[in-house]
């Protein structure tokens, strides 16, 4: 129980705007962390299409801009308080495509691929 002094022992404690804010924000906020999120795993996809058509620098580019935008969501999302379970499975969607699947394949297709089956395990295990 807090002590009031002096004279504002009759009023309630005050509220700043920004509290507020914190505590109801908008809708539209909650869009925008699954849009980074997903603009990541569209950045993964890329990287896969263009590995598949040999352009290994667009699809390195690719991956690292997925990797920004992955830091993005992330901060985005814990400073406008707007974290879900379903944001948090996406995100990890997200990153194993991104950070998983992408860097294995661009691999795979460079510099693995003329070795053969014995690929398929390097690139699994990359």
């Amino acid at each position: 129980m807090r002590r009031r002094h002096g004279s504002d022992a009759g009023r309630a404690p005050r509220r700043r705007k920004w509290q507020e804010l914190r505590q109801q924000p908008r809708r539209g906020i909650f869009l925008l962390p699954s849009l980074l999120t997903t603009g990541n795993l569209f950045c993964g996809f890329l990287a896969l299409v263009l590995a598949s058509q040999q352009r290994y620098t667009d699809a390195a580019i690719s991956i690292f801009v997925g990797m920004l935008m992955d830091m993005l969501d992330g901060k985005v999302a814990r400073m406008t308080k707007t974290t879900s379970q379903f944001g948090v499975e996406l995100d990890s969607l997200a990153d194993v495509v991104s950070f998983g699947v992408a860097p294995a394949f661009v691999l795979y297709s460079m510099a693995l691929a003329p070795l053969g089956r014995a690929a398929w395990l390097g690139a699994f295990l990359s």
